[in-house]
């Protein structure tokens, strides 16, 4: 039953957004009917996979980077509380600035293709990533921590034995988050040049949908869009839950 909760809401859902649309007698180019939209999707539903490859592509790109990158940046501030303060507030800036801003700015020095967009897809999905990571690398056990270096462990072997492995469920909590923001960002980076970049993406129909009044369409991008963006997360949640499934079938059989 409860593996259906999802499809039941989803179905109440479509119901709702019918009735409301005879309830209020809401012009249907402004609000399309749901079966209008599936009609729509199937349609064109070439242009909307190859689309949702392009932008997918790029925000997979975007949040690889940003888990290898991040999980370096992380590693270098869990070295020192000098290294964590110095480099932090920097992290806390790329957060803050919106996007918006930054990525004309990266469309100026890289140029407006696909690069670009992977950056930008980047620079959103990577503070997550950073924020989780470091919090696993520094709060650990400290009886753990304190029964190492009573051993005289060396720093290395305390990363690779006890830091790590506890960061590990702090990493996939983070790639949670950013797989999410990494389409979001993939789709920004799209509408600064999904017009004049030579992929074009869900963003670029999006865009000439709206500009052609063609809203079916515009609705229809926009759900796959939607559904890019669940399928990107649960790959990468189902991919982390493995992980920490396997992780902790190890500990147990050592």
């Amino acid at each position: 039953m409860k593996k259906f909760a999802p499809l039941s809401f989803f179905i109440l859902l479509l119901l709702t957004w019918e009735a409301v649309i005879h309830l209020f007698s809401i012009n249907p180019f402004i609000l399309p009917f749901p079966i209008t939209i599936v009609k729509t999707c199937i349609e064109y539903k070439s242009e909307l996979l190859k689309a949702s490859l392009n932008s997918g592509l790029i925000a997979i790109c975007g949040f690889l980077l940003s888990l290898i990158g991040g999980s370096l940046i992380s590693f270098c501030m869990s070295q020192s509380k000098l290294i964590e303060n110095s480099l932090y507030p920097y992290a806390i800036f790329l957060q803050s600035v919106p996007i918006v801003a930054i990525a004309p700015i990266f469309i100026l020095w890289f140029g407006a293709g696909t690069q670009s967009m992977i950056l930008i897809a980047f620079i959103v999905s990577l503070f997550p990533i950073i924020t989780t990571v470091t919090t696993g690398l520094t709060r650990i056990d400290t009886q753990l921590l304190s029964l190492m270096k009573f051993y005289k462990a060396r720093k290395w072997d305390i990363m690779i034995k006890i830091r790590i492995p506890s960061a590990i469920p702090n990493l996939v909590t983070g790639a949670k988050t950013s797989a999410g923001l990494a389409v979001v960002g993939s789709i920004v980076g799209e509408y600064f040049t999904g017009l004049s970049g030579e992929s074009r993406g869900l963003a670029y129909l999006i865009q000439s949908n709206q500009q052609n009044a063609n809203y079916p369409y515009l609705f229809a991008s926009s759900f796959c869009a939607a559904f890019l963006g669940w399928l990107i997360f649960i790959a990468v949640s189902s991919l982390g839950n493995f992980i920490l499934k396997r992780a902790h079938f190890d500990r147990k059989s050592t």
